[in-house]
């Protein structure tokens, strides 16, 4: 019995650790990150407020008005999710997957975002509110390609995030402090970066042309064609 015990924990640990490194990775083609087919579940309404949600494919999932107040979502798939009005306040997302997700009218006060992939996404709809709860405090977050057309993120801090080719045009960045951020390819024509810091940043491929530098802070960053 002994042995069998020490077995299983043996066997639990290593469960724990490879699915860890598969959320960190975010390899949504990998069948071995989902372990619970909830894909197209409607959710709308529940009550699920400091539940624990892992290794969940809830792609095209209603969530809308849902309570996942507090809630601790690790590696789910919330790929064209409804989640309007749904309650995110203070929820901890993890390797979490919102491309293409709606979250018009969501509260998104507290959330706290590692690994979270919004690729893709349409975030002109959010609020500016919205928008920075969602950003702000995201560690290695991905917005490749995400349209962020003159939305407002003054102030905003951000470490390790990727902007690659995503649409930055006429945004509201002044005063941020972004550290090693990807802004390869990024669409940066007539965005504010007044007193900015850019810190270790990829700026390949963007045409600087348009964007005043003025008081802009630089250190570091990658400027090559």
């Amino acid at each position: 019995m002994r042995i069998l015990a020490v077995a299983l924990v043996i066997a639990c640990s290593l469960w724990a650790a490879r699915s860890a490194a598969v959320a960190a990775d975010r390899d949504w083609d990998d069948i071995t990150c989902i372990r619970v087919d909830a894909h197209g579940a409607n959710w709308s309404g529940r009550d699920l407020h400091d539940q624990d949600i892992e290794y969940t494919d809830l792609r095209n999932a209603d969530l809308h008005n849902a309570n996942l107040h507090g809630a601790h979502l690790r590696c789910v798939d919330l790929r064209h999710a409804d989640l309007r009005g749904a309650d995110l306040r203070d929820a901890e997302l993890v390797g979490v997957n919102l491309s293409d997700a709606r979250l018009d009218g969501a509260l998104l006060d507290g959330v706290q975002s590692t690994g979270v992939s919004a690729a893709d996404a349409t975030l002109r709809p959010l609020s500016g509110d919205q928008l920075r709860a969602i950003v702000r405090d995201c560690t290695g977050c991905d917005f490749a390609r995400a349209d962020l057309r003159g939305r407002n993120l003054t102030g905003i801090e951000l470490k390790g995030v990727n902007f690659a080719y995503a649409d930055l045009r006429g945004a509201d960045l002044r005063g941020g402090i972004f550290k090693g951020v990807n802004f390869a390819g990024a669409k940066l024509a007539g965005a504010k970066l007044e007193n900015a810091s850019l810190i270790g940043c990829n700026l390949r491929g963007v045409d600087l042309t348009s964007v005043d530098l003025t008081h802009v802070r630089m250190t570091g960053d990658d400027l090559s064609g």
